[in-house]
């Protein structure tokens, strides 16, 4: 008996274990799950999304490609990296929502920041990281 939330599950199960465990996937997701992140549609499925890209996103850094994460000139259905801000700021504006997205969002956001723009890791590297620890702590506060 398969249920919307079961299949729910095993999808988002499914794109975190590819990201994660998958060596050739890196090159398969990303960048093409950036494209799911400023449709309305997929809002619910930011969750998952945010993670996932964090996790690729972070593997390409360490790979070196901290510079070139986002290459608009190799894929023209990217969202700018303007959407992308807005997007990702305003849904970490409800930051407990939907299974805490605005925090994956925040966290997302943090390791895009030289895509989004280069002078922006100084800031964010320091002010990112204290916010979501805020978020988290209330979030214990607010189910203690």
């Amino acid at each position: 008996d398969l249920t919307s939330d079961s299949v729910q599950s095993i999808s988002v199960n499914t794109l975190f274990l590819l990201s994660t465990t998958v060596d050739r996937m890196n090159n398969v997701l990303w960048p093409y799950l950036l494209e799911f992140v400023t449709p309305i549609q997929f809002t619910n499925a930011l969750t998952p999304l945010c993670k996932s890209l964090m996790y690729l996103a972070m593997k390409k850094q360490e790979e070196g490609e901290n510079a070139s994460l986002i290459r608009y000139d190799l894929n023209a259905n990217l969202p700018s990296p303007y959407a992308l801000t807005t997007r990702l700021l305003v849904v970490s504006s409800q930051p407990y929502v939907g299974d805490c997205r605005g925090t994956a969002a925040l966290r997302l956001l943090n390791v895009l920041h030289y895509s989004v723009h280069p002078t922006l890791e100084q800031l964010w590297s320091k002010k990112i990281p204290l916010l979501v620890e805020h978020i988290e702590g209330r979030k214990g506060l607010l189910l203690g």
